[in-house]
């Protein structure tokens, strides 16, 4: 095969991702009715998705499967985040909790915030993945602490962004139900 014509058959399965992806979000958008019906907040599920990742990784050859499995994760990463932001649209008062005792520039730039996950791999980097699909950059990140005994990482972040802005506010609520501890700790 030439180059052209293997790219040719890359183009005619990418529509058909396209679809499958379409049905797949349509699928998390009936999972959001369900949770917000619910009053649920919470839709990242670690076990869950592992279990998942473990099935779906079943049968695939070793040479794709480490590929394959990224590609799965960020489809469900890019679910969580669409459902987080439907949940953040429908439901009232959200973000609130999450400001108390931050004062909320308007001209902001800056976002500092410490949340501590469970040490596990990809823990870190699917938030330095989340805040960046938001469309925000990291100015630092910190290890605040590394706790063996209950097995978790706190990071302290700065992510350069306006803390009055809707996304930012959406990537707030979804970094404090993917966190056990998540605090915004300034806005400058």
């Amino acid at each position: 095969m030439t180059l052209e014509e293997v790219r040719g058959k890359i183009d005619a399965i990418d529509p058909q991702i396209k679809g499958l992806l379409m049905q797949r979000l349509d699928c998390s958008l009936e999972v959001a009715k369900v949770k917000a019906a619910a009053g649920e907040t919470n839709i990242y599920r670690a076990d869950r998705e592992e279990a998942i990742l473990d099935r779906l990784g079943e049968g695939v050859p070793e040479d794709r499967k480490a590929g394959y499995l990224a590609v799965v994760r960020k489809i469900m990463e890019a679910s969580r985040m669409y459902q987080y932001g439907l949940l953040y649209d429908w439901m009232d008062d959200l973000f609130a909790p999450l400001a108390e005792g931050i004062t909320i520039k308007e001209n902001g730039t800056r976002v500092r915030v410490r949340l501590t996950r469970e040490n596990r791999p990809n823990a870190m980097s699917s938030i330095l993945s989340m805040i960046g699909d938001y469309g925000y950059n990291m100015d630092r990140m910190e290890l605040i602490e590394d706790n063996k005994e209950t097995n978790t990482v706190t990071f302290e972040l700065l992510i350069l962004g306006n803390l009055s802005e809707k996304h930012m506010k959406t990537l707030m609520f979804q970094l404090s139900r993917e966190s056990m501890d998540f605090r915004i700790l300034e806005n400058e």
